[in-house]
């Protein structure tokens, strides 16, 4: 009964997805758009737009979509009007293995942070569950969502490979 529910959890929320109105989202740069971050410093250059990727010296990529949007469930956790659902795409060009439970997301609106949201009905378990070793080499894709006022607001999404308050990192942004 519970796999049912999520698959239809699951199945709502692309739906949904889809028909989300499209002045909800900002232009993405082209997926193939690739922010080179040399050293292990932040970019001089601010922040990276939603769809582009981003690399660090020691090979370690990652590309966060542009942001859909989701009416949260009944069960979902904080409550919200909405919910901005991001895929990130975390490439290891390292020559060690990564562990994703090192990875740490926030967001932020008007420099305020926001809510990560675990909405289980729609699948959305939190980077908690996200407990993924990536080889040297390989990719993996986390979806995580966060909660977001009714109307669009531009949000940027702080992603640190190395943890929480450790470098490097990289600031997305875009509307959200």
């Amino acid at each position: 009964m519970k796999f049912a529910r999520l698959a239809v959890g699951v199945c709502l929320g692309l739906a949904m997805a889809g028909c989300a109105d499209p002045s909800d989202i900002s232009t993405p740069t082209p997926p193939s758009a690739v922010v080179e971050q040399g050293g292990d410093a932040p970019s001089a250059s601010g922040y990276t737009a939603f769809g582009a990727q981003r690399v660090w010296a020691n090979g370690m990529a990652v590309t966060v979509s542009p942001p859909s949007s989701l009416k949260p469930s009944d069960t979902s956790f904080p409550e919200s009007p909405r919910t901005a659902v991001f895929t990130l795409t975390l490439v290891n060009g390292t020559k060690t293995s990564y562990r994703t439970s090192q990875l740490a997301v926030r967001a932020m609106v008007d420099g305020a942070p926001v809510a990560e949201v675990r909405d289980s009905v729609q699948g959305l378990n939190g980077i908690a569950a996200a407990v993924t070793e990536v080889a040297p080499g390989a990719e993996t894709v986390l979806t995580l969502a966060f909660a977001v006022p009714a109307d669009p607001v531009l949000l940027q999404l702080v992603v640190e490979p190395n943890g929480a308050n450790q470098e490097p990192s990289s600031t997305f942004e875009g509307t959200a």
